[in-house]
């Protein structure tokens, strides 16, 4: 069950990664990925010119002009497409996953402009909010909309997200937030844009990783050697769509703790193995304490050398999908793949 307090979207923000987190840290792993696109975003007139009205799980943001001045408050995804967009907020919530506050494909896009990030620990500083006047909040990627949408509406127009948090996909966060914004036509254009890239890497690379059996792995803090990603995850789906194949041994696995994850003991540790075996660390000493471990070294694959390590920049930009993070995983991770999968 999803937790949707100030204490748990704090928490989920510095351990995203923690195979035994808050529920809420667990949902934003599963689902939030790489279908197809949702229903239309907004009704609006045609032109998806002002006022727009668009409606959310949470309730309908009615924007009356175009917004001058954006504030974003999801965990990273609202700010991800802002960015993409050309619109830099006035303020956003950090990402305390990065030491800057900013993942590096928004750094990488801002060129240097700087976004003032809002402090704050548990709850979100609605009055500090209020303080710099905006137009537009955006709050589709928010752990804690339930809760502070009341809040944050009673500011400025909110927009939510359109069925859940987890479950909306990003070509239907971009579209939404691109109709929001009044760049619609700009936020199809990315769409595609990233879809074709998607494509053309698996297209490229298609002799060598199609039908290639993977796992992804995350580190258990409760004894388990791993906390190992199932079908429904945004990364089992991100991984799939360049032509790889979960293994049987994973898709089989009831899901135990977060959605879209299952604990592997470590006398199981055999069912981490594939064709391609990926495992994400937080810190060094994670990544020591795995690959130090003999049931993981005894692996066929890691043996082979067809074992990948993912740092944990690389793991947010794969399990938190944007019209951003996807052009950066698939730089960080196609190469990892062509070299592993030469040596399955």
């Amino acid at each position: 069950m999803v937790q949707k307090n100030g204490n748990a979207t704090g928490l989920s923000r510095r351990l995203f990664l923690t195979a035994t987190g808050v529920g809420a840290l667990g949902v934003a792993l599963s689902a939030c990925g790489s279908g197809s696109s949702g229903t239309s975003p907004a009704s609006a007139p045609a032109g998806n010119g002002f006022p727009l009205t668009v409606p959310g799980a949470e309730g309908e943001a009615v924007i009356p002009a175009k917004p001058g001045k954006v504030i974003s408050v999801g965990f990273m995804r609202d700010l991800d497409e802002a960015v993409s967009l050309g619109v830099n907020p006035v303020a956003t919530t950090p990402s305390t996953n990065f030491d800057s506050g900013l993942p590096p494909w928004v750094e990488a896009k801002l060129g240097g402009a700087k976004i003032e990030q809002l402090s704050y620990e548990d709850n979100l500083p609605f009055e500090k909010i209020a303080s710099l006047g905006p137009d537009l909040i955006l709050a589709t990627d928010s752990y804690s909309l339930a809760d502070d949408y009341k809040n944050l509406s009673a500011i400025a127009p909110t927009l939510s997200y359109e069925k859940d948090v987890a479950e909306d996909t990003w070509q239907t966060r971009a579209t939404r937030i691109g109709s929001a914004l009044g760049r619609a036509d700009e936020a199809k254009k990315i769409v595609a844009d990233v879809t074709s890239k998607v494509e053309a890497a698996k297209k490229q690379h298609e002799k060598l990783l199609s039908g290639k059996t993977f796992t992804f792995s995350l580190i258990n803090s409760d004894g388990a050697i791993a906390t190992i990603i199932l079908p429904t995850d945004a990364s089992a789906a991100f991984l799939s769509q360049l032509g790889l194949t979960l293994s049987q041994k994973v898709t089989s696995l009831p899901q135990a703790g977060p959605a879209g994850r299952a604990t592997v003991a470590q006398e199981n540790t055999d069912l981490l193995d594939a064709d391609l075996v990926l495992f994400s660390f937080r810190s060094a000493e994670e990544k020591a304490k795995v690959e130090g471990d003999r049931l993981f070294q005894n692996l066929p694959a890691v043996k082979k050398g067809a074992y990948i390590p993912i740092d944990v920049e690389t793991a947010l930009s794969i399990a938190f999908p944007s019209t951003l993070s996807i052009p950066y995983a698939l730089d960080k991770i196609i190469p990892q793949l062509v070299q592993a999968a030469g040596k399955a």
